[in-house]
């Protein structure tokens, strides 16, 4: 790799640019990235126990999340419930309070 300079004063300017790649690495020397990955997975690095322990966490974390989704989604759900039914009462008064007065008018008749 060869570095070129530039006159300027800013830092990123000191950085190295490659201008050429050296034939001298053979590929097959290189890991590939399956390879790479397992090395890095935190799987390998952890028991059975440690494994169980972890999954059985992730679980009640996700439970708590679930339910309080669940909760918040309900709790909206009923409050359109309850103003819809609301709204519907209010609608539907007039009607039920006028069919009442000439029920009760009938009735003294």
């Amino acid at each position: 790799m060869t570095s070129i300079k530039h006159p300027r004063n800013n830092p990123a300017d000191k950085l190295p640019v490659l201008t050429q790649v050296s034939a001298k690495v053979k590929t097959e020397d290189l890991p590939t990235l399956t390879e790479i990955v397992e090395e890095a997975s935190p799987h390998a690095l952890l028991s059975t126990k440690e494994k169980q322990q972890f999954l059985r966490q992730l679980e009640k974390h996700l439970e708590t999340l679930f339910s309080l989704k669940l909760a918040q989604k309900l709790e909206q759900l009923q409050r359109h419930t309850v103003k819809q039914a609301i709204n519907e009462l209010k609608a539907e008064l007039p009607e039920l309070l006028q069919e009442a007065l000439n029920a009760h008018l009938d009735m003294r008749k």
